[in-house]
């Protein structure tokens, strides 16, 4: 009987153990998911000289045809959310030999793609903007996005030009930490929200101009590309 007794005492204890340690159980606690979605961010420029518009494909998806000077998607659409990885981009040109490019779309970044050089050769580069959870009006965005300040950014696509510095408003001139040769870009530059006129030298004496308005919290990469001979810029807005 002190055996039966012994026995219905240990199960007793047993189960009240059990129903202890189930109660402390933190069950709000969410499970860990099965995969983690890695993603980029892309816009892709076509700024190769005289090889016409191109029709882009990223790992056997269309992404749309970029004329020269132009970017996919567009001005007016957002940046194309993408898995992150290695990436195959073909260009068909339409005045040039097809070309495929290979990348890496690094995880958690906002990049701008730019396609460079010569009908006969070219090359691919990135730009890396920003992680693409650094969003406007947003706590992890706010260092980047301070009110009534724009900024701008430069990117040299010219083959044969070589970017020295840039004069603002005639008055403020920057020089760039290092000239900026094809497939260079320089840091953003800060400015208050306004209109203004930017003054491009390159190749030590030559220049190229425009005027631009920048937005309250703003930013955009001001372009200039082709030959030297026939220069042209354009501005790209990023946010």
């Amino acid at each position: 009987m002190r055996i039966l007794y012994k026995t219905i005492l240990q199960l007793a204890i047993t189960i009240c153990m059990i129903v202890f340690i189930a109660g402390c159980v933190d069950t709000s606690v969410q499970s860990i998911p099965s995969s983690i979605n890695y993603s980029s961010q892309i816009k892709v420029v076509n700024l190769v000289s005289g090889a016409g518009t191109a029709t882009l494909t990223l790992n056997g998806q269309s992404l749309g045809s970029a004329e020269f000077g132009n970017e996919v998607p567009g001005a007016q659409s957002d940046f194309l959310t993408i898995p992150a990885g290695s990436k195959t981009l073909k260009a068909s040109f339409t005045s040039a030999a097809n070309q495929n490019y290979q990348f890496a779309a690094t995880t958690d970044y906002k990049i701008r793609i730019f396609l460079v050089g010569t009908a006969a050769s070219n090359d691919l580069f990135s730009s890396a903007q920003r992680y693409i959870w650094q969003t406007k009006n947003s706590a992890a965005g706010k260092n980047l996005f301070p009110a009534d300040t724009g900024h701008v950014a430069f990117f040299n696509g010219s083959p044969d030009a070589v970017l020295n510095s840039v004069t603002i408003n005639d008055t403020l001139p920057i020089t760039f930490s290092s000239p900026l040769e094809m497939g260079d870009g320089s840091s953003y530059i800060k400015l208050k929200s306004g209109s203004y006129s930017f003054n491009v030298l390159y190749n030590d004496s030559l220049h190229t101009t425009f005027n631009y308005t920048l937005g309250a919290k703003d930013r955009y990469t001001a372009v200039i590309y082709d030959a030297a001979a026939s220069i042209k810029n354009t501005v790209f807005i990023d946010d």
